[in-house]
């Protein structure tokens, strides 16, 4: 358990299936804190904005997971496409449980 349970957050539950397990299989990277530690390597970040779409979207899902952990992030100067799962997806999947 991490000093903060943001980083102990399995990808799957916060990002598109198509994201987070090319994450996951490949790249061995399971939660949102390894996501932020594997991002400190250049050649992982390379590998990581493979996996998004692009590597606008992949730097705003980094954002936004260290915005999670309080710390202040900029903004960026236009709009990405979604990475994150969707509500009603959620919702979904809760039902059927």
């Amino acid at each position: 358990m991490s000093k903060n349970p943001v980083l102990d957050v399995p990808l799957e539950q916060v990002m598109r299936p198509e994201i987070a397990l090319p994450l996951q299989h490949v790249l061995r990277i399971y939660t949102v804190g390894n996501l932020l530690s594997a991002w400190r390597s250049p050649k992982n970040q390379r590998s990581i904005e493979q996996v998004f779409d692009s590597p606008e979207q992949a730097r705003h899902a980094l954002t936004v997971c260290t915005a999670w952990l309080g710390f202040q992030t900029p903004a960026l100067p236009k709009p990405v496409t979604a990475w994150w799962i969707h509500e009603t997806v959620i919702g979904a999947e809760r039902a059927e449980c």
